[in-house]
């Protein structure tokens, strides 16, 4: 479990974070939402030890995060950033001594990417790449920043189901989203930032319900039918 309580983090004056207080439980998917700026990408490398001296509370099962050696971290959390780096590296020497990376590539069908280095990799062969390595470790804590962003469908598709598949083994799974519709298809509950403030956490019913939709993204709501007779909710 992941608590934060009036987690605050402030660089160069500006408040980026302003007393967030939520709980992450183990085996759901929460899908992280708000607009540009808003302080997803800010809080998810908080959740990852990117900004150690932040104001407020941040425990991992009971631990302070701040508190916790290197090592100790390894164990907490995992992070597939947003802005994978291309350079000249092989992707073997970046599996070397991790069996449990090159595991994974096999089992997304990419094992030839092993021969390539991540130069000459496409975009959605890099995140596929950096994904095995975060699945690699034995974390408690998985996040997913903007990890679908400019992927093709294969590729999107193979990501949410490793998360479905972490939230199965009774792992924690934080994931931001820009397309709305795709974060109330994926996860258990959404969180809503804006200007660095939680201003929901939820359900998907009760974001409808809500209309958080309308009031913080500008998005009306259409409910269809399908060709089956099946009600859905669709925001544009």
């Amino acid at each position: 479990m992941v608590e934060a309580d009036s987690l605050v983090l402030e660089e160069g004056g500006s408040r980026l974070l302003d007393r967030l207080s939520f709980t992450l439980e183990e085996g759901r998917i929460y899908a992280l939402c708000g607009v540009n700026g808003s302080g997803k990408t800010t809080l998810i490398r908080t959740l990852n030890s990117y900004f150690p001296h932040y104001g407020g509370s941040l425990r991992f099962n009971g631990k302070e995060l701040s508190l916790c050696g290197r090592k100790e971290k390894e164990k907490l959390h995992a992070v597939l950033p947003q802005n994978i780096p291309v350079s000249s590296v092989s992707t073997s020497a970046l599996f070397e001594h991790n069996a449990e990376a090159a595991a994974m590539l096999d089992e997304f069908s990419l094992s030839h990417l092993m021969k390539r280095n991540l130069a000459s990799l496409s975009g959605g062969e890099r995140v596929m790449v950096f994904l095995s390595l975060m699945l690699s470790r034995d974390a408690l804590l998985y996040s997913f920043d903007e990890s679908e962003a400019n992927l093709d469908a294969k590729y999107r598709k193979l990501i949410e189901e490793r998360m479905r598949k972490l939230a199965e083994e009774k792992k924690t799974v934080l994931a931001s989203f820009h397309d709305i519709n795709k974060a109330l298809e994926i996860s258990d509950e959404l969180i809503v930032l804006s200007k660095g403030r939680l201003v929901f956490k939820g359900t998907p019913a009760m974001f409808i319900s809500d209309d958080i939709g309308g009031r913080f993204f500008s998005l009306d709501l259409r409910r269809l039918t399908d060709e089956g007779g099946r009600q859905y909710s669709l925001f544009l």
